[in-house]
């Protein structure tokens, strides 16, 4: 009896304790996990996020760059840390696809993680060679048909978002496009610009290298103009609304955080992509506020999941190691 009355007031305290665990978080800086090189989209994008959570949080967020291995390397560092919200990590698109890309990539994007919030979205661009004797892509789909050998695009390499935009691209248009992988984007597009090859697939934030007629950007796959591009159209208004890619970016921890933590990041999430600050310089990187917290970024990832399940075999794609 004696025993059974300790188990109640410990489990007493145990609850009495749990808000106590996100009222006084943090308590220290929190490491945020970057799974690409520094200097890139993500990097950027991470110590922007970091600033502003870090400043309404109290707490420092410390980035800390892991890339390689497709994303995998950060990926075992968060989840060998304690779920005690003080590793984070910038999760992106690549992990509902990796899982149908690489045989090796072994992690689910929900049950492996804790998601806490889909923040921002960004979108693709497709830009050809001055040379290229087209002005639109429905132009440049017939001419890639036409043309020996079909056109060939770049993109920062086999698997990433920018090489799987153009191969949805190959499948709903039935275009011959012929993928020449990269090390990074940057290469891609001076070889474009070069005339070494026709195409090249890119993120919004990197279209200044078209600037001064040194590329032809066609179209985007974004739901809307940006006001980055304003005369681009997007891939539904030229009559290809299945070619459609957005690339997001959102915010998770290892498995097993506490509802509470994950609350009190969105408590403070939710009021920095309201501000119109945030929210312009998010705009100058190519990017915009696409905010979904804890359940709503969960079905959203459910879904892209079940998207790129489907899709990838249908490209042709095939698993590497």
């Amino acid at each position: 009896m004696r025993c059974i009355r300790m188990l109640a007031v410990a489990a007493l305290v145990a609850c009495a304790a749990a808000p106590a665990v996100a009222d006084d978080y943090p308590s220290r800086p929190i490491r945020l996990l970057i799974h690409t090189p520094p200097g890139s989209l993500v990097d950027v994008l991470g110590r922007l996020i970091g600033q502003e959570l870090g400043d309404r949080l109290g707490q420092s967020l410390v980035v800390d760059t892991r890339p390689g291995g497709a994303t995998m390397i950060a990926v075992e560092q968060l989840r060998n840390s304690p779920a005690d919200g003080y590793t984070l990590m910038v999760n992106t698109s690549e992990a509902t696809m990796l899982p149908f890309l690489k045989k090796s990539y072994r992690f689910d994007p929900i049950k492996d993680f804790t998601p806490i919030a889909l923040a921002v979205t960004s979108w693709t661009v497709f830009a050809v060679n001055p040379a290229v004797p087209v002005n639109t892509l429905q132009e440049l789909v017939a001419y890639s048909k036409s043309h020996a050998g079909g056109v060939r695009y770049g993109s920062g390499g086999t698997g990433g978002v920018l090489h799987i935009a153009v191969e949805m691209l190959k499948l709903k248009s039935g275009g011959n496009f012929v993928h020449v992988p990269y090390r990074g984007g940057a290469q891609a597009a001076t070889d474009a610009i070069a005339g070494q090859i026709e195409m090249v697939s890119m993120g919004l934030a990197s279209t200044r290298v078209a600037d001064g007629g040194k590329l032809k950007i066609l179209a985007q796959t974004g739901p809307s103009r940006h006001p980055m591009l304003p005369d681009v159209p997007t891939t539904a208004e030229v009559g290809l609304p299945d070619v459609r890619m957005d690339t997001w970016f959102g915010l998770v921890g290892p498995p097993g955080l506490s509802p509470e933590i994950v609350t009190r990041i969105n408590r403070e999430l939710a009021i920095i992509v309201k501000q119109q600050a945030f929210q312009d310089k998010l705009a100058k990187l190519g990017l915009a506020v696409d905010y979904r917290p804890g359940d709503k970024f969960i079905r959203f990832m459910a879904d892209d999941t079940k998207r790129w399940r489907e899709l990838i075999p249908a490209m042709g794609i095939p698993q590497v190691d």
